[in-house]
């Protein structure tokens, strides 16, 4: 199990950035995931930290983000 950490809300709070960001522009979100999953592989490739668990999370906060907004209106 994962369990959660301290650490893990930031790669929460980079797929809300990404989901809220995706609203006024598509190249901000595009360029900062691609920015984010650069950043996590290379850590999986010097550390071998399984970097896939962090992409998780952040594409969680993703969806449950997009998931919300269409929920309440505010995606349109």
């Amino acid at each position: 199990m994962l369990g959660f950490k301290y650490r893990n809300a930031a790669h929460y709070l980079v797929g809300i950035l990404v989901a809220l960001s995706s609203r006024e522009s598509w190249v901000l979100p595009l360029v900062g995931i691609l920015i984010f999953l650069a950043y996590e592989l290379d850590e999986d490739w010097h550390l071998y930290d399984e970097a896939y668990h962090d992409i998780l999370e952040c594409a969680i906060g993703f969806f449950v983000t997009v998931a919300g907004l269409i929920v309440w209106g505010f995606w349109l």
